[in-house]
């Protein structure tokens, strides 16, 4: 896609994410101003997508084998030894699994944190849980309550089931899939959404947005001949025994769907706001 073509961003008025502007403000003022939970996580998403593309232009080699610190040589010989290429191959696979990482673990964080003000602002409601139960369940059963509590699209819990095997598979089995990862059959499941360009000629200028997203994506026409816009869902399948490995693109292309998915099921603190699909 031509660089000037488009602009694709998130709805603003869901990126709910504020800065404090003056020191003077009493505490009633100052909380105004500070992150709730949707902006919270948006900015931690874009923290990791930051992380991940200074590890991606970073390129090691073995003469990173040295440091010296404070009259102190540290030496890894065995890195010395390797060849460029594997060395930065391996330093790809650990960023990626350490984005996915954090990525996964902010968002249970998030779960928690918008069911407590879920709580908060709308005690009225008929909750199918406890806050304290809630804080304890793994982050598939978690997605499973808020679906049925406030109808959220239950093809999100689909697309993010996979999510938390990815992150115990890389936590405790060092990305090897193992048979308690599975999330259809024999494999593991991980599913992400991608943004498909395609241009339009004879039309006005404008965006078509061709998507169940269309609600929280928002496409700006800049110049160029006019352009549809096509948000699809991917999927990888990993069997046990296999690795866990994604793509550069791969992992940015999940920071953008978690991105989604916060604007998605953030939507449950609006008021009278039925969530967007």
């Amino acid at each position: 896609m031509p660089e000037r073509q488009n602009n694709i961003s998130l709805n603003p008025d869901h990126a709910l994410c504020s800065r404090i502007d003056s020191p003077q403000k009493n505490q009633a003022q100052m909380s105004e101003y500070l992150p709730n939970p949707v902006g919270k996580m948006q900015s931690e998403i874009q923290l990791a997508g930051f992380h991940y593309i200074v590890c991606m232009k970073t390129r090691p080699t073995n003469a990173d084998c040295k440091l010296s610190l404070e009259n102190v040589e540290y030496s890894f010989e065995n890195i010395s030894e390797q060849k460029n290429d594997t060395l930065h191959a391996e330093f790809q696979r650990w960023a990626s699994s350490c984005v996915l990482r954090d990525l996964i673990e902010s968002f249970s964080i998030f779960l928690m944190e918008l069911y407590r003000e879920a709580l908060k602002i709308k005690p009225s409601r008929r909750y199918s849980t406890t806050l304290e139960k809630f804080e304890r369940m793994g982050i598939e059963d978690q997605l499973d309550v808020i679906s049925a509590d406030f109808q959220i699209d239950p093809r999100w819990a689909v697309r993010l089931a996979g999510y938390n095997k990815a992150r115990n598979s890389l936590a405790h089995r060092q990305g090897i899939v193992g048979a308690r990862d599975v999330t259809d059959g024999n494999e593991l499941v991980i599913r992400w959404l991608v943004a498909k360009f395609e241009l339009i000629e004879g039309q006005a200028q404008s965006v078509v947005i061709n998507s169940p997203m269309k609600g929280l994506v928002q496409a700006q026409h800049i110049e160029g001949a006019p352009a549809r816009v096509e948000i699809n869902d991917k999927e990888k399948r990993i069997p046990v025994g296999s690795a866990i490995h994604f793509s550069p693109a791969d992992i940015l292309e999940v920071c953008q769907t978690l991105q989604l998915a916060t604007a998605a099921y953030g939507l449950i603190l609006e008021p009278d706001v039925k969530p967007q699909r």
